[in-house]
C-alpha cells in the first residue's frame, strides 16, 4: 500500500521552512553588502573575549551577529519539520529523511559560516557558503513537494525525453548559480573592504554569467513549447511559466545592476531572484510526474482524465 500526503498543517510548516531558508540568504546578502562580514571577526565568539557584541563596537558587529542568531531560528524551524515528519501516520521514510536533511544542512551552514569568518572571507569560502544555501533551498522545495503527494510509484505526465530535458534545465540553472558566485567573488561587494577576491576579470565573468542566463532562458522557453505541442497537463505548463516569470525580470535586473555599477539594493534584489530561480526550476520537475495515494486513486482512463489537475496540495 502506498503512503499518503502529510497533513495540511505539516505542509505549511515545511513551507515556512522554505521561506526561512530564502530569508537567511537575504540577510546574509545584507551582511556582505554592508561590509559587515567581519563585524564579528572570529567564530564561534564575536571577538577574542566576548560571545556577543558590545556598545563599544561598530554597527557592523550587530549586523553580523544578528545574522548568526537567525541561524538558530532556521535551525529551530528545521527541528519542527522533523517533529511533524515523525508525527505523520503512516510514517513516510522519504519525508523523515528530507526533514533530517534540513537540520544537517543548517548545521553544515553554521560551520561553513564559521570557516568563512576564520579565513577572513576568502572568496572560495563565501561562494561555498552561498552554494550550500541554494542547495538548502532546493532540498526545502523537495521536502515541501514530496510531502504534498503520495508515495505510490511515479507516473509520468509527459514524454520521457521532456522529463530529461527538465533535468537538463535544472542543471543549467545550477551552473548559472555557480557562475554567479564567481562574479560575486570577483566584484566589489566582498563583505569587508580588506577581504580577498578571485583573481579573474569581473567583466569576463559577468558576461559568462549572462551567457548562461540566456542558455537557461532558452531552455525554459523550449521546455514550455515542448509541453505545449505535446498537450502536456496544464499544471506542468504553469510551472514552466512561473520559471519564465522569474527569469525575465531576473535577467533585466542583472543587466541594470551591471551597467549601474552594482548598487547594493539592486544586488540584493538579484540575490532574491536567484533564490526564486532555484525554487521555480526545482518545482518544474515535480509537475512532470505524479505520485498518488492508495485510497481513491483513479486508474486507467479516469487517471488520464485527471492529469490536467495540479498535483496534490499544490495550487500554484
Amino acid at each position: 500500500m502506498s503512503l499518503q500526503a502529510v497533513s495540511p498543517l505539516a505542509r505549511r510548516v515545511f513551507l515556512v521552512n522554505l521561506v526561512a531558508q530564502i530569508g537567511i540568504v537575504i540577510t546574509g546578502g545584507l551582511v556582505r553588502l554592508t561590509d559587515s562580514g567581519l563585524g564579528c571577526d572570529t567564530w564561534p565568539r564575536c571577538n577574542n573575549t566576548d560571545w556577543t557584541p558590545h556598545d563599544a563596537v561598530s554597527h557592523h558587529a550587530y549586523i553580523e551577529f544578528g545574522n548568526r542568531m537567525l541561524t538558530y531560528v532556521v535551525g529551530a524551524i528545521a527541528v519542527v519539520c522533523v517533529v511533524f515528519a515523525y508525527r505523520h501516520r503512516p510514517r513516510r521514510k522519504d519525508v523523515v529523511v528530507l526533514a533530517w536533511i534540513q537540520i544537517g544542512t543548517v548545521v553544515g551552514q553554521a560551520v561553513l559560516g564559521g570557516i568563512t569568518v576564520l579565513t577572513d572571507l576568502h572568496p572560495m569560502a563565501v561562494a561555498s557558503h552561498l552554494l550550500l544555501s541554494m542547495l538548502l533551498i532546493a532540498s526545502a522545495v523537495v521536502l515541501y513537494e514530496r510531502a504534498g503527494e503520495g508515495d505510490a510509484p511515479a507516473r509520468l505526465l509527459v514524454r520521457p525525453e521532456i522529463r530529461w530535458f527538465g533535468y537538463g534545465t535544472l542543471v543549467v540553472a545550477a551552473g548559472l548559480i555557480v557562475m554567479g558566485t564567481v562574479v560575486t567573488g570577483s566584484g566589489p561587494h566582498s563583505g569587508d573592504l580588506k577581504s580577498k577576491r578571485f583573481d579573474v576579470d569581473i567583466d569576463q565573468m559577468a558576461w559568462l554569467h549572462a551567457d548562461l542566463a540566456f542558455v537557461l532562458l532558452g531552455a525554459a522557453v523550449a521546455l514550455a513549447l515542448a509541453l505545449r505541442v505535446t498537450d502536456a497537463p496544464l499544471a506542468a505548463q504553469r510551472r514552466v511559466w512561473w520559471l519564465l516569470g522569474v527569469l525575465v525580470p531576473q535577467g533585466l535586473i542583472g543587466y541594470i545592476q551591471y551597467f549601474n555599477g552594482l548598487p547594493e539594493w539592486q544586488v540584493l534584489i538579484h540575490m532574491f531572484g536567484a533564490t526564486l530561480t532555484v525554487v521555480t526550476a526545482t518545482r518544474v520537475l515535480f509537475a512532470l510526474r505524479v505520485r498518488e495515494d492508495a485510497v481513491g486513486t483513479p486508474t486507467g482512463d479516469a487517471a488520464h482524465a485527471t492529469s490536467d489537475r495540479e498535483p496534490v496540495a499544490t495550487s500554484y
